[in-house]
């Protein structure tokens, strides 16, 4: 199972903390201080079977800084500024057995453990 987040954000501290209670350590991969490879991406947006934008954080800060909230881009170039700025990702991202879960959800973390647990 890979976990990537960014330090600074609440929510991926308190993500990555609830694996860890569930007996999921994890090792936390900084999106920003090392983003992710174009191949990576698109390996995930592959797996995920919806495109790019479910990892777009189009509320984020960094979305409006670059006036890209509103941006059609093409895919490759989505994947293009995600792997040069980390801060466009929505995160959390956990990657586990194929399986792409993109934020905080404590359902589909439930799942993921289960999973695991039963191995």
């Amino acid at each position: 199972m890979e976990f990537y987040g960014y330090r600074r954000c609440s929510t991926c501290r308190n993500a990555h903390k609830y694996l860890k209670e569930h007996g999921i350590d994890v090792e936390f991969r900084d999106l920003v201080d090392k983003p992710p490879t174009a191949d990576q991406v698109r390996r995930w947006v592959k797996e995920l079977g919806q495109g790019v934008e479910p990892f777009l954080n189009r509320r984020g800060t960094r979305f409006r800084e670059l006036g890209l909230k509103d941006a059609q881009l093409t895919e490759q170039e989505w994947v293009d500024r995600l792997t040069s700025d980390g801060k466009l990702f929505k995160r959390p991202i956990v990657i586990a057995d194929g399986e792409v879960v993109i934020g905080f959800d404590k359902a589909a973390y439930d799942q993921l453990i289960a999973r695991k647990a039963t191995g």
